[in-house]
């Protein structure tokens, strides 16, 4: 077990660094999806209905795949699940780069490479929490800075690719600097586990195995750390550091080295995931991410196709996503800094910056005719719209708990997948259908709109919560 030192300080710097890098790098694949969708076209078949499917299905396996994700976290760690991230990853993107048919790339752009994703990706909303408590916010906002320092390299750098080496050079470099995440993998470690934190109590009554969170108060006069107990529960003494540690999840303190309790921490973490997918301010705070990456998706997506029809070029149409990243960077380190302040409200906070980028995405096609105006959207849209990506870990810490992150994340994911792979096609359809591409950012704006008022919903189901420094069994 990691040294309390590393709460907040220390080592914690440095896994940060790990989770922002990691970040980074899956942001620039799946922001480039727009940019790439323009060269299949070119090279491949030129249907806009059909090839939007590619960029949907990689979106939507990164995220849809959440759950799946955050059992596999959960079991084997964060380190092993990046490696394992970065290996699919990389097999994705270099089969991907000898195919040249829809299905082809669907299958291995879009569901391989995205299930890498989102291993990768539920490892980044999970490590800012287990490292960090008094600044878990900031370093959340810092930790998804690193998206939009991807989606701020992700148009130039991969228009540049295109430009030198066609689709199949690219898709190769993209999987090769995509394998990097088991540089930042190899920087993670056992996050350390305070006395403060939630852990989880399990009791035995015949055959059924119930779990009570619980959390205790960091405090060395009524918890001295020499003989800290819990219930009756004595501390296991750590021989070699002279360290006095509490059982994370156990039953007793002895280790688990029978096989037949396999199928029941199976069961476990099913009822676990049932369990948190059923909290009703929890399901409310799922529908606003729902609806906000429909909105999301359908603007990044198509911005660039959208802004070379009105007349850019493909060098300033790729250069509006790294307006979007410019303006992400700092509103998502701004937020997390915002978010800090125990007299901040998150769900008032993401209703704010999620109703004004509905207004700015639907207003938006009356000024898309310069390069200009499209530069000064793509601005704006990075500075509002990208402050949700930073409050998704303290929100979802908020409405479930710390000792279930990596699963809630998960979920959130999931929702978050439904919007990224059906957003795009819908947005495509639209156009197809009204050949007017206005719509497809009307569509986008209203989507953003209907987030906001989810994020509202919240508090009309949101229970009381419980500080994390209070005793609670």
């Amino acid at each position: 077990m990691a040294h309390r030192n590393d709460i907040d300080h220390g080592y914690a710097w440095v896994a940060l660094g790990a989770a922002l890098s990691i970040q980074l790098m899956v942001a620039f694949v799946v922001f480039s999806s727009g940019v790439i969708n323009i060269a299949i076209m070119e090279e491949v078949e030129n249907d806009i209905t059909k090839t939007s499917w590619i960029g949907s299905c990689q979106s939507g396996t990164f995220t849809l795949l959440g759950p799946v994700s955050g059992i596999i976290q959960h079991r084997v760690g964060s380190k092993l699940t990046t490696f394992g991230g970065a290996i699919l990853v990389l097999l994705g993107m270099t089969i991907a780069s000898f195919c040249r048919t829809v299905t082809g790339l669907l299958v291995t752009y879009g569901f391989i490479s995205g299930f890498g994703l989102s291993l990768c990706g539920n490892v980044v909303g999970v490590v800012p929490g287990h490292y960090f408590e008094k600044r878990r916010p900031a370093a959340y906002g810092v930790c998804m800075a690193g998206g939009a320092l991807g989606l701020f390299i992700a148009g130039p750098l991969t228009r540049y690719l295109l430009d030198q080496y066609n689709l199949h050079g690219t898709l190769l470099i993209m999987g090769a600097i995509s394998f990097h995440m088991s540089i930042a993998a190899s920087l993670l470690r056992k996050p350390p586990i305070p006395s403060n934190e939630s852990f989880i109590v399990v009791h035995k009554d015949e055959d059924d195995v119930s779990a009570k969170e619980a959390s205790i108060q960091d405090s060395d006069e009524m918890f001295p750390r020499s003989d800290t107990t819990l219930a009756g529960t004595n501390p296991t003494k750590d021989t070699n550091t002279d360290q006095t540690t509490i059982p994370f999840l156990s039953e007793d303190i002895t280790p688990r080295t029978q096989t037949n309790e396999e199928p029941k921490t199976q069961c476990y973490n099913i009822r676990l995931l049932l369990k948190i997918m059923t909290k009703r301010d929890f399901l409310m705070y799922n529908f606003a991410i729902l609806f906000w990456s429909l909105g999301d998706a359908s603007c990044i997506f198509h911005l660039p196709n959208y802004a070379e029809i009105k007349g850019s070029s493909p060098r300033q149409a790729a250069s509006l996503l790294s307006a979007m990243g410019a303006g992400g960077i700092f509103t998502r380190v701004v937020i997390g800094l915002m978010a800090s302040s125990p007299s901040t409200e998150y769900t008032l906070l993401q209703f704010g910056i999620v109703g004004v980028t509905g207004l700015i995405t639907i207003f938006f096609p009356l000024f898309s005719s310069t390069y200009h105006c499209q530069i000064a959207f793509a601005l704006l849209y990075g500075l509002y719209s990208h402050g949700t990506n930073s409050l998704m870990g303290p929100l979802t810490i908020q409405l479930t708990s710390l000792s279930d992150v990596a699963m809630s994340f998960g979920i959130v994911y999931f929702s978050c997948g439904i919007g990224y792979l059906l957003g795009p096609v819908i947005a495509s359809f639209i156009y197809d259908v009204t050949q007017v591409y206005d719509y497809t950012f009307v569509f986008g704006g209203a989507c953003f709109l209907l987030s906001s008022m989810s994020t509202a919903g919240i508090s009309l189901f949101q229970t009381t919560v419980i500080p994390d420094r209070t005793l609670s069994i």
